[in-house]
């Protein structure tokens, strides 16, 4: 189990460097977008159509990375009253739903590349099957994550 978590770890950090990356690039394109618009009084019609596909690919991206690391938004009041087996059977339930729900994303995500893989977008012209991709990706990311905090979370608390 320590090498599926190595390995997810590992594909992790290097979302982890494209998602800076990615962020790097979106705050490059959007400052070349508002000195272009308001210095020299000449909009880029392509960065705001950029910006948003690597907005999208970076929540989908960053989210994953954040599921793993425990750092998404919960509402623990519930949980914290729950007995410690309670609770283990919670959050178990809980990650298994997720898992779930990942797996429906990634297959309507792939549904849905086939719907669009004859679509340009508006101004780049390239095909909108790169920024609908960020769907079953993330999905799968998120998925894998999910997957591992569950075998991180019985073999821990098995080793305690």
């Amino acid at each position: 189990m320590s090498a599926i978590l190595k390995a997810i770890d590992y594909l992790n950090k290097i979302i982890g460097f494209l998602s800076v990356l990615i962020l790097v690039v979106m705050s490059g394109v959007i400052s070349i977008q508002v000195f272009s618009r308001f210095i020299l009084h000449n909009s880029i019609e392509w960065s705001e159509e950029l910006a948003r596909y690597l907005m999208i690919w970076l929540v989908f991206l960053a989210a994953s990375l954040a599921l793993r690391k425990h750092k998404l938004i919960g509402v623990e009041a519930l949980t914290e009253r729950l007995t410690p087996n309670v609770r283990r059977i919670f959050k178990t339930v809980v990650h298994i739903v997720n898992i779930g729900f990942f797996i429906v994303l990634m297959m309507y995500g792939m549904d849905m590349l086939e719907h669009v893989k004859m679509q340009q977008s508006p101004a780049m012209k390239i095909p909108m099957v790169y920024a609908y991709a960020a769907i079953p990706v993330g999905a799968f990311l998120m998925m894998m994550n999910s997957i591992a905090v569950l075998i991180e979370f019985y073999t821990k608390e098995d080793q305690s």
